[in-house]
């Protein structure tokens, strides 16, 4: 087991960051655990695993963000200059966003830099690629890939996969600015460009009926169910605090609002939503009709 800091009070995090700021710790690599909608109701961030180059540590940003001063002590470190190297930061940098109000600040994304060079897989094929690592994580990844990232404690090996995406982000970072050096004045100019704008947010937040495949192709009524009954699932999850698939999968909703009705299509237990989704079908129709 690789050893590292368990860091999950805003007190220790307070001294975390005292320790590395009168160090005067430069970079960090950083990644990412969440949850989304995959055990419980809504996105929630769970684990933040940083590597300084000679020690791990692991935040547990769950239980820290129970307190106010957690949350500030959070949106501190991930808001500091401080660099943070990331593999495709638009992920956490959105999760960030929505749990903590926060913008994460100093993000120097490899991916970035990969993608001008040419590469677009992912980040174990990159340590392949230019490390020449073989990460023989095919396993780990399927058993992780949907883990509950909420539950406590977390196993020491579940611990272990999360550092695994930190362990050779420094090592990637000198690997691919010395490849950069191959491409044009203008290219590099191009890539630091990118690099400054990687964390914010280029596109407003689509809800969650916009994301639909062919949503684009729906007619305008069937558009309007599916706002309303989008709605109406989301608010019987969260009640439930359980994912919306949970509540009618997404290909349901989809055939509500292309029928207009929830009657024929919601089957035994989902049955018992049926007085909020004909509420919902209501609304839209009242709407369509003032219109």
């Amino acid at each position: 087991m690789t050893p590292y800091t368990h860091i999950e009070t805003s007190q220790q995090l307070r001294e975390f960051i005292a320790s590395f700021l009168t160090a005067g710790t430069k970079s960090f690599a950083m990644d990412f655990e969440e949850e989304s909608n995959l055990h419980v109701y809504g996105e929630h961030l769970c684990l933040i695993q940083l590597f300084d180059g000679k020690k791990y540590y692991v935040i547990d940003a769950w239980k820290i963000q129970n307190s106010p001063d957690g949350v500030n002590s959070l949106k501190f470190f991930l808001e500091s200059p401080v660099e943070k190297v990331m593999f495709d930061c638009s992920s956490d940098a959105a999760i960030v966003r929505k749990t903590l109000g926060s913008q994460i600040a100093g993000v120097f994304d490899i991916r970035i830099i990969a993608q001008a060079l040419g590469y677009m897989g992912n980040l174990t094929g990159l340590v392949e690629r230019n490390l020449h690592i073989i990460c023989d994580s095919g396993t780990a990844k399927k058993k992780y890939q949907r883990a509950n990232w909420m539950k406590r404690p977390l196993p020491e090996e579940q611990i272990e996969y999360a550092l695994d995406d930190v362990k050779y982000l420094f090592d990637l970072k000198q690997s691919l600015e010395e490849e950069m050096k191959g491409l044009s004045a203008q290219q590099q100019k191009g890539i630091m460009s990118a690099m400054r704008n990687c964390a914010k947010q280029k596109h407003r937040e689509r809800p969650g009926w916009e994301k639909i495949c062919n949503y684009k192709l729906l007619n305008h009524c069937e558009k309007v169910y599916i706002r309303y009954f989008f709605t109406a699932r989301d608010v019987l999850a969260k009640k439930a605090n359980v994912p919306p698939m949970n509540i009618v999968d997404k290909q349901t909703v989809v055939k509500m609002a292309k029928t207009g009705t929830w009657e024929g299509l919601l089957e035994g237990p989902q049955l018992r939503y049926s007085g909020a989704f004909e509420q919902a079908r209501m609304k839209a129709c009242a709407e369509m009709e003032n219109k």
